[in-house]
């Protein structure tokens, strides 16, 4: 990716909406970049960190998103430039000191990046980001597509130091995963000087506590919200058109603009009625809303996620313009707060509003038709993949247990393990407890919801009383060091009875294979110490600690029983690198898996361990194995009670 943010500038390339966020931070002469892997943040400081070796400035994958906060406040307070990037969720993460570091401010340029994820592609929730910056206090720009990402990337670092605040820049997945045609402006060779003065304009600057105090800090912060409001009316990001006589105003906010601007072209529209475009959404561009709202009587809001610019419009209507009627999504809703938008909902929605009729369309039908011709399918994990082994293992383990077991997931790879692909009937009901059978990997996972918060809703169901089966929590070796050290310390410090399991396959892959501190090499590719999980854990005080090879079945079904067995927490670290590093490192031969047609009897235990490199002859009733896809893992072979399944040695 280095090679597209590096080129020179005036050249017009296509550029991914995260890339084009990093180059707008590498024209701005960023020095410190810090991120936690996210999906669909994540290509920004993949970006970076390929381009770091032409390019004077630190990069890192943090351990989580709130030292990544922390790293690019402090460099801030030292007069660097600074970026740190996450996703939605990441936010809540780092969202302590968020909150905070606005009481004083910053003096180099610091960019808040987060990517939001409508319509949950990649996410356990849609939250609408920018919520946080108005709760923050803080500017927030949001771009309308790939060139004006990095025009913003850019032009945020001076406002942040013109403001000596934090700003915020919020996109979304159809931004940092769409590509675009980007011009590349010039690269700033000049940096910031470092320096130090806890004094620096306000009396112990950088100290909440220190005299005066939080509170005249932030009395200091809303002395700055003025000077906000005056560069949201003057930003080239915020455009006013208003069309005189006009009784129509339409307002859309960053990628909503795209979709309206064609959806007015669709409605015979463009240049009837006023329009305002922002790109600055908080706060409201005060001057310019009040003229979009002079002399209209309907005025239309279009948005990507909740009503977060709408609100701040009515409020202001409110006050001068009560007459207006407002459509969005609250009252005279067009639009949901949910889920994303495109094109076609908001040519309907503004033709809706405004009571017109739209021409036959029968792309919904040819969607309905196409839909009906597509078998339905989740994500599986890959070919090889170590989780299918923890997960066979665990699946074993716990049937010499007997009861209602409650397997707690989280967020990585083996979150797969709560997708039910496999499931078949699923039915509601009311009853208080329900076991249920584990026919694959895919159904093994009862609770997810964010990273780390397995392992202590675990300490709650076990010390809550439940006895009606075995309390487990997964997560990974990334997660592990991310957001569940606290959570072991708990568990040591109260003796929750809990069995906690580590997938560790050394990289933090479900968001692009980046590396963490188990991996082995840092965030540029250089080596470094090995995180000791095992040790970790012992010195935080976990009596029974077990380590044992994913790739192992025996093995691991073992330790995993040895853990359940135990009285108080226990752990399992499960290693097996993920197969696909493995792949890229040892370049791959003729597959040497094969299965025995004369003694396969159809069983299907090897089509429950989830592999997508098992295949099933539904006519013969034989297994079979997709030579593409397969890595020799073995693992197949294990839970084969026939030894139908071979390496090596066909016949």
């Amino acid at each position: 990716m280095s090679s597209a943010i590096l080129q020179e500038s005036g050249k017009k390339v296509l550029l991914m909406g995260n890339e084009a966020i990093a180059r707008g931070a590498v024209e701005a002469g960023l020095q410190l970049m810090a991120a936690y892997p996210g999906t669909p943040s994540s290509e920004i400081c993949e970006a970076l960190i390929a381009a770091a070796p032409e390019c004077d400035y630190y990069v890192e994958w943090s351990t989580n998103e709130k030292i990544a906060f922390e790293l690019a406040a402090g460099a801030s307070q030292v007069g660097a430039r600074s970026m740190v990037a996450m996703k939605n969720a990441g936010l809540n993460v780092a969202m302590d000191t968020f909150m905070t570091i606005p009481y004083g401010g910053v003096k180099g340029g610091m960019v808040v990046v987060v990517a939001d994820d409508p319509d949950a592609h990649y996410s356990s929730n849609e939250q609408d980001t920018r919520f946080a910056a108005m709760y923050a206090e803080i500017p927030c720009l949001e771009p309308m597509d790939q060139q004006e990402a990095k025009e913003m990337a850019k032009e945020a670092f001076a406002i942040s130091e013109e403001l000596e605040l934090p700003v915020f820049l919020r996109s979304v997945s159809r931004i940092s995963h769409a590509s675009g045609d980007v011009e590349l402006g010039p690269v700033n060779p000049n940096r910031n000087k470092l320096a130090f003065n806890k004094h620096y304009k306000l009396p112990y600057r950088w100290n909440v506590y220190g005299a005066p105090g939080a509170l005249s800090k932030h009395q200091w912060l809303h002395g700055v919200l003025p000077k906000t409001q005056t560069i949201s009316n003057k930003t080239k990001f915020n455009q006013l058109n208003v069309v005189s006589g006009a009784k129509t105003g339409v307002l859309a906010a960053g990628l909503a603009n795209s979709y309206t601007k064609e959806a007015l072209e669709r409605l015979g529209l463009d240049g009837k009625v006023s329009f305002l475009k922002l790109g600055m959404v908080y706060p409201l561009p005060d001057q310019m809303a009040g003229k979009l709202l002079e002399g209209i009587e309907t005025l239309i809001v279009i948005e990507e996620g909740d009503p977060v610019v709408e609100n701040q419009v009515r409020s202001l209507a409110k006050e001068i313009a009560p007459h207006v009627k407002i459509y969005g999504k609250t009252y005279n809703q067009i639009l949901y707060p949910y889920g994303e938008i495109n094109t076609d909902l908001v040519t309907k929605a503004i033709a809706g509003a405004l009571k017109l009729e739209l021409a036959e369309d029968d792309r919904e039908e040819v969607r309905a038709r196409l839909k009906a011709m597509v078998t339905p399918r989740s994500s599986t994990l890959c070919a090889g993949c170590s989780h299918l082994g923890s997960y066979s293992a665990l699946r074993e383990a716990l049937r010499k247990f007997d009861g209602n077991h409650i397997v707690n997931g989280d967020i990585g790879c083996y979150e797969q393990g709560g997708y039910g692909l496999f499931s078949a009937g699923l039915s509601a009901n009311d009853e208080d407890s329900k076991k249920y059978p584990i026919r694959s990997p895919y159904e093994i996972l009862d609770t997810i919801y964010v990273m780390g918060s397995g392992i202590g809703m675990a300490q709650g169901q076990a010390q809550a009383g439940y006895k009606d089966g075995k309390v487990v929590a997964v997560a990974g070796d990334s997660t592990f060091i991310h957001a569940t050290l606290p959570a072991v310390v708990n568990a040591v410090y109260s003796e929750a009875d809990i069995t906690f399991l580590v997938f560790d396959n050394r990289w933090t892959c479900m968001t692009g294979h980046q590396p963490n501190p188990n991996t082995g090499i840092n965030s540029v590719g250089e080596p470094n110490e090995v995180f000791d999980i095992e040790g970790v854990a012992k010195a935080m005080g976990v009596k029974l600690v077990k380590t044992a090879n994913a790739y192992n079945r025996a093995e691991a079904i073992q330790a995993i029983q040895e853990a359940l067995a135990f009285e108080g927490p226990s752990m399992v670290i499960l290693k097996g690198e993920c197969q696909l590093q493995v792949q890229r490192r040892i370049k791959k031969g003729q597959t040497q898996t094969w299965v025995d047609q004369e003694v396969c009897n159809g069983c299907k235990r090897c089509i429950q361990l989830g592999c997508p490199a098992v295949t099933f002859d539904s006519d013969n009733k034989k297994a079979g194995i997709d030579e593409i896809n397969c890595t020799d893992c073995t693992l197949c072979g294990q839970v084969c009670p026939q030894n139908a399944i071979k390496m090596g040695g066909r016949a």
